[in-house]
This record gives structure tokens, C-alpha cells and sequence, in this order.
């Protein structure tokens, strides 16, 4: 007689049984039934999966038995019968798909090896969790109709299943109401930079005997107005796409711009404190993310072969973009190079700087338009790295819904600019440390915020968001965020004028301008060699970027 699994009120509820909600997502993505289910009704479903346990050399069930659940190995072995054929299943292998599908009875007989933990969803609960969801109920349906025609019921491969996680995992940050992380850093950061200017009025510090403290105060406000800023501005992207059924490339592509929307203001504030040190945090970023990207590379899942395919749409206006801007920038170092041997030019001016404004951001304009036309054609369309649709993913679609986080993201991009500003005005302008080391660490500090959306992210699964995070920190920065640097700078000289709103053209500038060739021709290189990064290229691209670095500062 087969031993009974223990009943459900005798079985402990995974959700509520401290398991992490991406860990719980990523088991249940080996069940093929489940990844044909839209992810971002799962919510419906995890409450109705339990831990059950049955010992070594207990029956699960037996052949011809009623079918009544699915299960998940979460540890030990049991072997599997069936027509006269054996065989050992392991952690994250599956029973019981057809149950949940057809309610058929058992086909075969499974016997614990050792103890077993598995997690079991009924087919009762299965079918109760229609009841809310029509979506779970059409997508059965079809998964039905799919089985019985032969068909595979969900895409194969690791790459899909990080997919359908992480847009699981967006659909309930999507849905969750009330105070989120990112308020609680906004309140501190705007506290923090409250506290500063009641102190320049009531005294509490002596602001002149403890410059480097105000400083480091300063800096941690600026820091964390820009990561609440830059976690609201996506917010209000998301909701806005979900408004307006943008598909989730359109909606990832405007967000990455959006979300860079708090370093331009950290930026025009420097520029009205320190216009060289505005440069040089808005070059040296480029270098930065450059190393960020080529360590991420380490990170990307691999296939057999050990490469990671880039996104077809990514890949081929990304090598547009790469071939534009090391090239172009290559000219600019040459040039510089050229008017400071001959003595013809010891600095950029305001118009040299607004030119090359112009020029860079143009071939901005021209990546995005040209990313989405290889988009709409169908390059790479399909595949599972780009962001899911945000109208899918339960957003609050109303206009105060909308206004709300995006107004709190420009209000703390604002405060966190000034406050940066605030910093490299102490630093430089009263402290009187040098400017390169100072914008060198402005440019890793503003950074971070990139950095935190990257990890979460890739923590999804979301490999697609991550990565065009940390590739559009190489080509945002070098076409759009650097130029509005040397846009602001040179509208600053010709209105107010005054050296100071030019660029010196010094060993540092001139190496920050060609060294940018051999950084983006080397990742061109990697990308257009068959449309993969693998490990040697991460190495190789981590120990160039580094080397550079290097470079740059050893000067």
C-alpha cells in the first residue's frame, strides 16, 4: 500500500516560511507548466504552495493512483518507475505536470531514495487560483491545447527562465503599495541636507573648523537624493509606459535615459562651482563604467560554449554607436594634441566646447533612433533579455500616481545635485585639493546609483535591464552625459564669460580624449566578433580598462 504524503494542514506554507521570493520563483521555473503561466499572476499562486516531507523508502505515490498535485524536489533523491524503466530524479525535478494539466491519474510510481522535502501545489488550489486570475485561466487553457498538440509548453534554456523570474518579480514590486525603500533614503537624504542649511544659518558646526567633515555630510546627502531620485524617475517611467502600452524595449530605453536624469543635474551644479571638475567627473565616469561593464561581463550567464549572445538590437546599434564615438573621439585627442605641441591652443573654448556639444549628442539622437528601428524590425524582438511589457506588470496607471514619484525625482535631483555641488565646492574651492583625484571620486560616488539598479536587476534575473545599464554607461555618458558637461560649460563662457568656463588642454584632458578610442574599439571588437562576450574577452576587457585607469591617474 503506497504511504500517503501528509496531509495539507500537516504541511508548512513556503511563502510564509521565510523563503525568499526569487528563490521560490526560481524553483518553480523548472515546472515547464509553470513558465507557460504568465509570471506576473504567480502572486496567486504562491500561497498555495507547501513543504511536505516523505521518508526514505516511502511510496509519493503509485501508479494509478488519483492524480491530485504537482511536486518540486527541494532536497534529497527518489527514483521513478515507470513501464518496467527506472530512474533517479534529484533537487528541482518535476512530477506531475499532467496532474495540474489534465487530472489524470498517476502514470508511474515514485519511491524516496532518502528523506524527501517537496513542494506541492494541489490540483484543487491550481484550479482555485483561476477564480481571480482569468489570465492563469487562459494561459492553462492554452497550455492545454499546447500539451495535447505535442508542443513544448515554455522555451528552453536558463536564459528564458531568469526571464520569466525577474518579470515575476517586477510584477510584484509593481503591484506593492505604501512606502518603499527609496522613500525612506529620499527623507534621509533631504533631512541630512536640511540639517546643512539650518547649520549655515544657526551655527551648530563651525563650518569653517571642520570643512572636511561638512564635506563628507555633504556628499552622503548628495548621494542619497540621487538614488531615491533615479529609483522615483524609473518609477514614473514604468507607470507611464503602463499608461501609454509601451512595449518593454521603448519603456527600458527611455528609463535608462530617465534614470541618468539626477547625474545632469549633479553635473550643472558643478559646473557652477568647478566647470573643469564638471569635465573631468563626466570623463572619468565614461572610464568608470567602462571597468563596471567589463566586471559585469564575469556575471553574465553563459551558454555551452561560454558566451553570453548579445541582444541582436543591442549588438548592432551598439557597434554603430562604438564606431561614431571612439572615432570621434580619437579626432578630438589628436587634435588637442596637436594645438598644444604647435602652442596654436592651450584650451577648448566656449564655442569649440558647444560644437562638440552638438556633435556628440547628434550621434546620441541617431543610436536611440536607430536601436529602435532595429527593434521594430525584429532584430533580437524576441528575446528574452529585454524588460517585460510594464503594462503587464500591474502599475498603477494614474496620472497622481505618475506625477507623484516624478516630481519627488526631480525635486531630489535637485537637492542631491546641489548638495554634490555643495561637496566639490568645499573640496576644491576651500579646501584647495586637487581636482583631478576629487572629480575622480565625484565620478565613482555619482556612479553608484547605476551600480545598485545594475545588481538589482541582474538579482531578478533581468539580465536585459542590467545589461543596458551597463552599456549605456559607456555609450550615455560618452554622447550624451559629457557633452551636456561641455554644453553647460561653454553656455556658461559665453554668457558670463571668464577663463574659467573652458577646458584647459593639459596631459589629462588630452589622455581622457584618446584614450577613449582603445577603450570603446576594444569592446567593439569583442561585440562584432560574433555578437558574444565570453570570459577571456571579460578578462581581457577588465585588465585593459584597469590599465587605463592606471594610466589616467598616474600622470
Amino acid at each position: 500500500m503506497a504511504a500517503q504524503v501528509p496531509a495539507k494542514p500537516a504541511a508548512m506554507p513556503v511563502l510564509g516560511d521565510g523563503a525568499d521570493m526569487k528563490d521560490m520563483l526560481m524553483r518553480l521555473s523548472h515546472a515547464h507548466l509553470l513558465r507557460a503561466l504568465p509570471p506576473q499572476e504567480m502572486d496567486h499562486l504562491l500561497p498555495h504552495i507547501y513543504r511536505v516531507t516523505v521518508s526514505q523508502g516511502e511510496q509519493v505515490f503509485q501508479k494509478g493512483d488519483a492524480g491530485n498535485a504537482l511536486y518540486i524536489i527541494e532536497g534529497g533523491t527518489a527514483e521513478i518507475e515507470r513501464d518496467g524503466e527506472k530512474k533517479t530524479l534529484g533537487v528541482d525535478d518535476v512530477l506531475g505536470q499532467e496532474v495540474l494539466l489534465h487530472g489524470e491519474p498517476w502514470d508511474a510510481t515514485v519511491t524516496a531514495l532518502s528523506d524527501l522535502l517537496l513542494w506541492r501545489i494541489t490540483r484543487e488550489d491550481y484550479l482555485s487560483a483561476f477564480q481571480v486570475s482569468p489570465e492563469l485561466k487562459a494561459a492553462h487553457e492554452a497550455a492545454v491545447d499546447q500539451h495535447r498538440s505535442g508542443a513544448a509548453l515554455a522555451s528552453e534554456g536558463m536564459e528564458h527562465q531568469r526571464a520569466w523570474v525577474g518579470t515575476a518579480l517586477r510584477a510584484a514590486a509593481a503591484k506593492r503599495r505604501g512606502l518603499q525603500p527609496w522613500h525612506f533614503i529620499l527623507l534621509v537624504g533631504f533631512g541630512i541636507w536640511l540639517l546643512l542649511r539650518l547649520n549655515e544659518s544657526i551655527g551648530w558646526i563651525d563650518v569653517e573648523a571642520n570643512e572636511l567633515l561638512i564635506a563628507g555630510i555633504q556628499l552622503v546627502a548628495g548621494l542619497l537624493l540621487i538614488e531615491a531620485a533615479s529609483e522615483a524617475l524609473i518609477l514614473a517611467t514604468d507607470r507611464t509606459g503602463a499608461r501609454f502600452n509601451w512595449d518593454g524595449f521603448t519603456s527600458g530605453t527611455i528609463g535608462s535615459l530617465v534614470e541618468t536624469m539626477p547625474e545632469f543635474f549633479v553635473i550643472a551644479f558643478l559646473v557652477l562651482v568647478a566647470p573643469f571638475a564638471a569635465f573631468l567627473t563626466s570623463a572619468i565616469t565614461l572610464f568608470n563604467n567602462a571597468l563596471a561593464f567589463s566586471i559585469y561581463s564575469f556575471f553574465l550567464p553563459k551558454d555551452r560554449k561560454g558566451s553570453f549572445v548579445m541582444p541582436e538590437s543591442m549588438s548592432k546599434a551598439g557597434s554603430e554607436v562604438l564606431i561614431a564615438g571612439s572615432g570621434l573621439s580619437l579626432i578630438v585627442g589628436i587634435v588637442m594634441l596637436g594645438s598644444r605641441v604647435e602652442g596654436v591652443k592651450i584650451a577648448l573654448s566656449p564655442v569649440d566646447l558647444l560644437v562638440l556639444a552638438v556633435v556628440f549628442i547628434s550621434i546620441y539622437c541617431y543610436y536611440q533612433y536607430v536601436a529602435v528601428k532595429y527593434y521594430a524590425e525584429g532584430y533580437g524582438a524576441d528575446s528574452p533579455s529585454h524588460p517585460p511589457d510594464p503594462g503587464k506588470l500591474g502599475h498603477a496607471t494614474g496620472w497622481g500616481a505618475i506625477a507623484f514619484p516624478a516630481a519627488l525625482g526631480l525635486i531630489a535631483s535637485y537637492f542631491g545635485g546641489d548638495a554634490i555641488g555643495a561637496f566639490a565646492d568645499t573640496t576644491i574651492n576651500h579646501l584647495h585639493l586637487p581636482e583631478v583625484p576629487t572629480a575622480a571620486a565625484l565620478a565613482f560616488f555619482a556612479g553608484m546609483s547605476e551600480f545598485v539598479v545594475v545588481a538589482q536587476a541582474h538579482r531578478r534575473g533581468e539580465i536585459g535591464i542590467a545589461l543596458s545599464n551597463t552599456f549605456g554607461g559607456l555609450t550615455q555618458v560618452q554622447t550624451l552625459l559629457l557633452p551636456f558637461a561641455m554644453g553647460c560649460i561653454g553656455i556658461f563662457g559665453l554668457v558670463i564669460g571668464g577663463s574659467i568656463y573652458s577646458i584647459p588642454i593639459n596631459i589629462h584632458t588630452i589622455m581622457l580624449m584618446i584614450l577613449q578610442f582603445p577603450m570603446l574599439y576594444v569592446l567593439l571588437s569583442f561585440i562584432e566578433e560574433d555578437h558574444t562576450l565570453n570570459v577571456f574577452d571579460a578578462v581581457a576587457m577588465t585588465g585593459i580598462y584597469a590599465l587605463l585607469l592606471y594610466f589616467l591617474f598616474s600622470f
